[in-house]
């Protein structure tokens, strides 16, 4: 009995394999975007929670926008470096 074969030669062969590291591209935490969203992102979280404390309610609010669209923008930049 005849095995069946779920996979055609020619589908194999146009399956695109995961394309290798581009070795120039420093891994993210020896960069200096990463450090410094780092800092951003800690110190907006540290104003938003309250353990710097600030006047009123609107200095912790935008903190934590701020910290969230440097974590956000970093995201970015990385996906589109390794993307190329």
């Amino acid at each position: 009995m005849d095995a069946v074969q779920t996979t055609t030669p020619a589908a194999a062969a146009t399956t695109p394999a995961a394309a290798p590291a581009d070795p120039t591209v420093k891994p993210g935490y020896q960069t200096t975007e990463f450090w410094m969203t780092a800092a951003a992102t800690v110190v907006g979280l540290a104003i938003a929670s309250g353990v710097i404390p600030t006047t009123g309610y609107w200095p912790s609010v935008v903190a934590l926008v701020v910290s969230a669209f440097a974590a956000m923008g970093y995201t970015v930049s990385r996906t589109v470096v390794k993307n190329g």
